[in-house]
């Protein structure tokens, strides 16, 4: 069950990854520090060029250090239940990136759906 749940870990930060690359700098695994069933670590750096260490765990997601492949002490440290509301709370550059993102995909399905509009009228 353990190997499962690092499994489950090690995967969901893998997506994770992938999802947030458009909004930051930067975004890997930490090759430093080694993941475990209980935690995976993960570096980011965000658009305002702030390098964070990301701990992801069955808790949720909390920044470890403001450095890659490093873990501070974190006893009072946030957990937060999603990467966005991690992203969201450091990084204006993310909030704007995220926004910008969101309005081109609602534009482009407004463009999709408008003649075919058109063409039932």
């Amino acid at each position: 069950m353990a190997d499962d749940e690092n499994y489950s870990l090690k995967i969901e930060a893998k997506e994770v990854i992938k999802e947030i690359a458009y909004a930051v700098k930067h975004v890997s695994l930490s090759a430093k520090l080694e993941s475990t069933n209980e935690r995976v670590f993960f570096n980011l750096e965000t658009k305002e060029c702030e390098r964070y260490c990301v701990e992801l765990s069955l808790n949720g997601f909390r920044l470890a250090s403001r450095q890659y492949d490093s873990i501070d002490d974190g006893s009072g440290a946030r957990y937060f239940e999603t990467i966005y509301a991690l992203l969201d709370s450091i990084s204006l550059g993310y909030r704007n990136t995220f926004g910008d993102t969101l309005i081109q995909r609602l534009q482009g399905l407004e463009n999709r759906k408008s003649p075919s509009l058109g063409e039932d009228s």
